[in-house]
């Protein structure tokens, strides 16, 4: 099986997408994965624009020169809790054809079924267009106010706890109806709770329960995630186990060094190697 490479969390950085695209030349992968955070970080209505601007041109600019490094390399991405939703229909527009956009959706890639969330727990940050309640019980979030954008314009939005819904618990298992969830690599973009993937530089864990407990629950292969740029350098550790499952937050942070893994699907406990820690 050909390798596999998986990033996220590159926020617009010209920098880290050159080395991916050299990377590609390089060893040509059967398949890139890019986990969320896609677009530059950017605030307020001209962010929303900025963003656009980005997706619509240099992202595409940059599948087209992945796909012209390596023919018949497949291309999928989400969005991150750093991407305004406002802008999802950039990535819709070239479904198929230059990438495959994972968000709530299952793709097939050689016959491994690939499934992606964007969700993340509600963050201390203002954007708020993909966070949600985690799990439906008790939970104190820093920030419960922001910004949403995914009606097309912003609007203030505030989580309100006497109504913890929707949940990434339903997502995850809406999801699950539609996959063989013990064959799926899935693409989560906050990593599950308690583990050496979702540690701040508190020491603090920050990763969805709800994304834990599927993981107990349910055992898929493998489930690749980001978000917590930091993990890696405070638990010395890009990846760690939950039963039968391989967990993975590859990092972007503290390095000029772009921070991905590569890997074989079939096999990922025995396959994964790091492209800094390792």
């Amino acid at each position: 099986m050909p390798d596999w490479f998986f990033t996220s969390d590159l926020h617009g950085q010209g920098a880290l997408y050159e080395q991916l695209v050299a990377i590609v030349a390089t060893r040509r992968p059967r398949a890139v994965v890019i986990g969320g955070d896609l677009g530059p970080h950017a605030m307020g209505a001209e962010g929303v624009e900025h963003q656009r601007v980005f997706l619509e041109g240099f992202l595409v600019e940059f599948a087209r020169r992945l796909h012209e490094a390596a023919p018949g390399l497949t291309l999928m991405l989400l969005m991150g809790n750093d991407d305004w939703a406002a802008n999802h229909d950039c990535l819709d527009r070239h479904d198929g054809g230059l990438w495959r956009v994972l968000h709530d959706r299952v793709v097939e890639v050689d016959g491994t079924p690939v499934a992606g969330l964007s969700w993340v727990p509600i963050t201390p940050f203002s954007l708020k267009d993909w966070e949600r309640w985690d799990d439906g019980e008790p939970e104190s979030p820093a920030r419960l106010e922001g910004w949403v954008s995914a009606a097309g314009k912003l609007e203030p939005h505030r989580f309100d706890p006497q109504r913890r819904e929707p949940t990434i618990a339903a997502a995850l298992s809406a999801l699950a109806t539609r996959t063989a969830v013990r064959e799926t690599v899935f693409v989560l973009h906050s990593p599950p709770h308690g583990t050496r993937c979702d540690m701040i530089g508190a020491r603090a864990h920050v990763g969805s329960r709800a994304i834990r407990a599927f993981i107990e629950r349910h055992q898929p292969p493998l489930v690749l995630g980001g978000h917590i740029h930091e993990s890696p350098r405070i638990s010395s550790a890009y990846r760690d186990t939950i039963g039968a499952t391989v967990a993975v937050n590859p990092g972007q942070f503290g390095t000029q060094r772009l921070c991905g893994v590569w890997l074989d699907p079939r096999r990922p406990a025995e396959s994964l190697r790091h492209t800094v820690y390792e």
